[in-house]
C-alpha cells in the first residue's frame, strides 16, 4: 500500500516516476528537466505530491518539454570529387 503523504521523498518519486533512485540523484545533480522541482527540508531532498502530480499532468499534456533542444555543432560541407583535384 502506498503511503499518501503530502511530502515524497527520492524513493517515492523514483516509484511514481518509473525511474530508479540512483538516476533521480544523478538528476538532481544535473538539473534534468525530466525533475519537478523540489526542495530541501533538513537534509533531505523533498516534493509536495500535488506539485508532482502537476508536473506530470503538464508533461502529458506538451506543457514542459522534458528533453532540452541541443543545436550540436556546426557541421562543414563533405569534400567532392571535383573539391579534391589532381
Amino acid at each position: 500500500m502506498i503511503d499518501q503523504c503530502e511530502i515524497v521523498y527520492i524513493p517515492d518519486i523514483a516509484k511514481m516516476l518509473g525511474r530508479s533512485e540512483s538516476s533521480i540523484r544523478s538528476g538532481l545533480q544535473t538539473g534534468a528537466a525530466w525533475l519537478p522541482k523540489s526542495f530541501k527540508m533538513g537534509n533531505r531532498i523533498c516534493w509536495l505530491r500535488s506539485d508532482v502530480m502537476q508536473f506530470l499532468v503538464d508533461c502529458r499534456d506538451g506543457n514542459i518539454q522534458t528533453k532540452p533542444k541541443r543545436p550540436g555543432r556546426k557541421r562543414q560541407v563533405p569534400p567532392t570529387l571535383k573539391s579534391i583535384g589532381r
